[in-house]
C-alpha cells in the first residue's frame, strides 16, 4: 500500500454565515463519473457544525466544481441529540437513494458534550437530506454512555455492517477535557435499526491515545480497510489503519498508510478524518489538516 499526499484543496474562509471556517469530517461520495461530493462539518460564527459540500472533478480534486449554497443538514432542535452540531459519519448509495450518516453533538453542564449518530436520506440525488428520527440511529447504551457515534456502514448483501465509535470516559489531554472511545462493529438489516449492544473490535492504546474513532469501512479485493481517528495524549492527531479478512477480526497497521504530518504548513500540526474513494482509474484518499480542519482539506492518491 502506498498513498501519495497530493496536498491541500481548499480552506473555508467566510463562506457564508453558516461557513465561517472548517472543512471538518469530510466523507467523499462518487456523484457521477465526472464528480466527487465532499461533505464536510462547516462552523458558524458560534462554532456550530451544519454539513455542507463540495463538489470536485473525479479526474482532478483540486479542480473545484461547486460549493454548497446553504447547508444540506441542519441543527436539530433545542434538545435534540444533534441541537449543538452536526458533521458527516459516511455516506453510500442504495436503492437509489444517498444515505447520509452523521455525528450529533449535545452540549453539557455536567460533561462537555454528549455524541451520538444520526441518519438523513436524500431521495433526490443529494440535493436535499431528511433525518430518519429526531432520536439518534446509535443511541446511548452501557458499552458507550457518552459517544456512540460516527457510524460507518457497508452493504454485505442480506445484512449491513456497522463500525462506529463509542466510549463512557474523559482524560485531560493538552490541557483539557477530551473524550475517550474505541471502535465497535454491529450488523443491521436495513442500516437504519441498528442494534444497542455491538463487539469492540479496535482498542485505543491507553499509553499513548485517549481515543480512535470515526471509522471508515472500505473494501480492497478481498481485504476489508478500517480507516479511523487516532487521538494521542501529545495532540498530534493522526490516521489510523486496519486490516481484516472477514470484517470482524482486525490487525491495526497504522505504518501502512504512509500519511503523516507536514514539516509545515495546513497540515503540520493535524492529519485527520480520513475518508477513501474509488473513483473508478483511481482511489482517493481525503482528509483535513490542522485544527479538525481549520486550515483545510487535503487529499492522497493511492499509487
Amino acid at each position: 500500500m502506498t498513498w501519495s499526499k497530493q496536498g491541500l484543496i481548499f480552506k473555508a474562509d467566510n463562506v457564508a454565515d453558516w461557513w465561517i471556517s472548517h472543512t471538518q469530517s469530510p466523507i467523499a461520495l462518487l456523484l457521477n463519473s465526472d464528480t466527487i461530493r465532499i461533505f464536510v462539518g462547516s462552523f458558524d460564527k458560534n462554532g456550530k457544525t451544519r454539513i455542507g459540500y463540495l463538489d470536485l472533478s473525479s479526474h482532478d480534486p483540486k479542480k473545484i466544481i461547486s460549493v454548497s449554497e446553504k447547508p444540506v443538514l441542519d441543527l436539530g432542535e433545542p434538545g435534540d441529540f444533534d441541537g449543538d452540531g452536526v458533521f458527516p459519519a459516511s455516506v453510500y448509495n442504495h436503492d437509489g437513494k444517498i444515505y447520509l450518516y452523521y455525528t450529533g453533538f449535545q452540549e453539557s453542564k455536567s460533561i462537555r458534550y454528549y455524541m451520538f449518530g444520526g441518519l438523513a436520506i436524500s431521495e433526490d440525488g443529494g440535493h436535499s437530506f431528511s433525518k430518519v428520527s429526531r432520536a439518534p440511529v446509535t443511541d446511548r447504551s452501557d458499552e458507550a454512555l457518552f459517544f456512540r457515534g460516527g457510524p460507518s456502514v457497508i452493504n454485505e448483501g442480506e445484512k449491513f455492517a456497522v463500525y462506529y465509535s463509542g466510549g463512557s470516559d474523559w482524560t485531560t489531554a493538552g490541557g483539557k477535557l477530551r473524550p475517550c472511545y474505541d471502535i465497535f462493529y454491529n450488523d443491521s438489516f436495513n442500516g437504519i435499526n441498528i442494534p444497542q449492544t455491538g463487539t469492540k473490535c479496535l482498542e485505543y492504546d491507553r499509553n499513548t491515545e485517549h481515543g480512535i474513532g470515526r471509522p471508515q469501512i472500505f473494501k480492497m479485493g478481498n481485504t476489508y480497510q478500517l480507516y479511523f481517528c487516532v487521538r494521542t495524549l501529545d495532540m498530534k492527531y493522526h490516521l489510523g489503519y486496519a486490516e481484516s479478512k472477514d470484517g470482524k477480526s482486525w490487525t491495526r497497521c497504522d505504518d501502512k498508510l504512509g500519511i503523516t504530518h507536514s514539516k509545515e504548513g495546513w497540515d503540520s500540526e493535524m492529519v485527520y478524518f480520513p475518508t477513501v474513494l474509488n473513483a473508478g482509474t483511481q482511489h482517493y484518499l481525503f482528509y483535513c489538516g490542522n485544527d479538525y480542519g481549520r486550515d483545510g482539506l487535503g487529499y492522497a492518491v493511492y499509487t
